[in-house]
């Protein structure tokens, strides 16, 4: 999906943006629902070719592979699994309560997480927005909508 954004700071290997949502959200299912509508601020990798300061407007495409499911199941579905599943099985198998079965399956949430971290940072290149490039200001962007994109 191509974004249209707005450069609010430039940092040393990073851009940060307030997002306009622009180009395919009228065709989008979430269309009225999403927070792309309103002030999003977002965290964008600089590339070494493209020379942008603050007031201007990038395009940046984000990968097809991230999708909305795969992203949601990552962060709260196998997690949900992890605690439910193993303080059921924990309580029904072992003798250790119900504090000592919640503790651990929190516990082991949370490795999930950390382990979840680890693998995101070796591929950030994978899950990061790519194909960044300068942009003439938007034309049909309603810009009294959104406040202090202006």
């Amino acid at each position: 999906m191509i974004e249209t954004a707005k450069v609010i700071k430039v940092e040393k290997n990073s851009i940060i943006v307030n997002v306009t949502s622009t180009s395919s959200c009228s065709e989008c299912v979430m269309a009225g629902h999403c927070s792309l509508n309103s002030n999003s601020q977002t965290i964008i990798p600089k590339s070494k070719e493209i020379d942008v300061k603050v007031g201007d407007y990038v395009e940046f495409e984000t990968p097809k592979s991230l999708n909305a499911t795969k992203l949601s199941m990552l962060l709260y579905g196998i997690p949900l699994i992890i605690f439910i599943g193993l303080t059921i099985t924990l309580i029904n198998v072992t003798k250790l309560g119900n504090f000592w079965s919640l503790g651990i399956s929190l516990a082991s949430a949370g490795v999930y997480y950390w382990l979840l971290n680890l693998y995101s940072k070796k591929h950030q290149e994978k899950y990061s927005p790519y194909h960044v490039r300068k942009v003439d200001p938007p034309t049909n962007v309603n810009f009294e909508r959104m406040g202090d994109l202006q």
